[in-house]
């Protein structure tokens, strides 16, 4: 570590399982941080298993705020989020602040701002989704490249991809074309970007989903289908969801839904770690570490030496 600065906000980003929570409550009790959620996912109160939020023993460690403190049916957008998590910033200056999260785009519209980008109305949002089901990810994303050819190549993101042709489609001006004037970012902050082992990633994603089957993923799935939420909500997409809906609807048994559910969030996972590589290009990069707790006092070290 070379670069060293006096930070009151810094973030903590990396792929689902990587041992971002460990780390950030490490840090959290050196230095009397609040740890903000930077999850898309885990800012509702929905699905606190399968959404992989921090246990309430991991929240009591360390001050946490943002999590599970919206409904699944109050939708939260990047603008929102970053209007919050402005406010609890300010809220807690001077007090130093850890953004923890593998929600690449939060992190990059806190940074950067964002543009006034129309929102597509719920009728758009949906001819969105059922055009992705009927194509298939990869004939729709060959759409979404031909609506808008400015689009970045690399996104395979299905909800990205949805939102570039809802707005595509619904204002006539490809989404390439909004995004071009940014307001209302805080500029520059430290992002510390956390890509482990891919072994030991894996292993730890498989393990972590049967741990969340141990404390009632089921249970929890049942009790969220009873709340009858959109299917184009946000939290409707939660990874792992589908898989075990299938079991509750006897389509499959419960060790084939999770094999599924193991592989889509190792998708996940490399989704988000092409993610950190390609567009978190400024990041401190922490690559190739064993997730275990004494890497994670390395490490803890390391940003104590970056941050002052």
């Amino acid at each position: 570590m070379s670069r060293r600065m006096t930070a009151q906000v810094y973030a903590i980003y990396g792929p689902t399982a990587s041992g971002k929570t460990a780390l950030a409550i490490e840090l959290a009790r050196s230095t009397g941080a609040v740890i903000l959620n930077a999850d898309s996912m885990q800012i509702y109160s929905d699905l606190r298993i399968i959404t992989a939020r921090p246990s309430a023993e991991e929240e009591a460690a360390a001050e946490h705020r943002l999590y599970g403190v919206l409904k699944g049916d109050d939708p939260c957008s990047v603008a929102r989020w970053v209007s919050l998590i402005k406010s609890e910033i300010e809220h807690l200056r001077p007090r130093p602040v850890i953004l923890v999260g593998g929600t690449g785009l939060y992190l990059n519209a806190l940074h950067d701002g964002l543009s006034n980008i129309p929102e597509p109305d719920d009728m758009v949002r949906r001819q969105a989704a059922e055009r992705l089901a009927r194509l298939g990810l990869s004939a729709f994303r060959e759409e979404v490249l031909t609506l808008d050819p400015q689009t970045l190549d690399t996104i395979i993101d299905p909800q990205r991809l949805q939102r570039i042709w809802a707005v595509t489609t619904a204002t006539g001006k490809p989404l390439s074309q909004w995004q071009g004037d940014k307001q209302g970012g805080i500029g520059p902050f430290p992002i510390f970007d956390l890509a482990p082992d891919r072994a030991d990633l894996h292993d730890r994603i498989n393990r972590r989903f049967d741990v969340m089957l141990e404390l009632g993923a089921l249970a929890e799935v049942e009790e969220f289908l009873s709340l009858n939420y959109a299917q184009t909500l946000p939290i409707s997409r939660a990874v792992g969801l589908p898989e075990l809906v299938s079991v509750l609807q006897n389509e499959t048994d419960l060790e084939t839904a999770r094999e599924k559910a193991c592989a889509s969030r190792r998708q996940y996972a490399k989704r988000q770690l092409t993610w950190g590589r390609n567009q978190l290009a400024n990041a401190i990069k922490f690559r190739e570490y064993p997730i275990d707790l004494e890497q994670v006092k390395i490490i803890k070290a390391d940003i104590l030496s970056v941050i002052g």
